[in-house]
């Protein structure tokens, strides 16, 4: 009676530990829900079009028709290479506008100038991390201050940034 009474005890200790550790995985913090939490079925595709963009990235003084002509340039969001919806050839301004999910995103981008007879890299960079809201739209804009050769004069440059409300 003893060893029965001691098994169905362990036994349903055992189930509970079973329920609570299920319970427990359905449990999640508020500030993960973006993450963690995935609908049910995809917005339709007309509406994820009426979502705003809210991260805008404009490179300016890029290339024109002279010397600087294959003047190009590479942006990179969290080490992801970013293509252009467009192909850029002869192009003055690179603008990206991208949607992304809320939270704080590495910014950067490569200017490549052939500056003489070989081709260069540039860093352009942001001085902080780039932080996107989904009620804000942040804006990174630069113009590229060249030498005759298409070379930027600063062998880094850096993103101005700023942050407008949607409303």
């Amino acid at each position: 009676m003893k060893t029965t009474l001691k098994l169905c005890a362990a036994l349903s200790l055992i189930i509970l530990t079973l329920i609570a550790g299920c319970a427990y995985h359905k449990e999640i913090k508020m500030m993960d829900s973006y993450s963690r939490i995935k609908p049910i079925a995809p917005l339709a595709e007309y509406e994820q079009e009426k979502m705003p963009h809210n991260l805008i990235v404009k490179i300016e003084n890029v290339a024109d028709m002279s010397a600087n002509y294959k003047n190009r340039v590479q942006l990179y969001i969290n080490n992801y290479r970013i293509r252009p919806t467009e192909s850029y050839n002869y192009k003055d301004t690179y603008e990206y506008k991208m949607k992304l999910q809320p939270g704080v995103y590495k910014v950067r981008a490569k200017y490549y100038a052939y500056s003489g007879w070989k081709e260069e890299s540039f860093s352009i960079r942001a001085r902080e991390n780039v932080k996107v809201f989904l009620n804000k739209v942040a804006h990174l804009s630069v113009d590229i201050q060249k030498n005759h050769w298409g070379a930027p004069i600063d062998k880094t440059t850096y993103f101005d940034i700023s942050y407008k409300s949607l409303e």
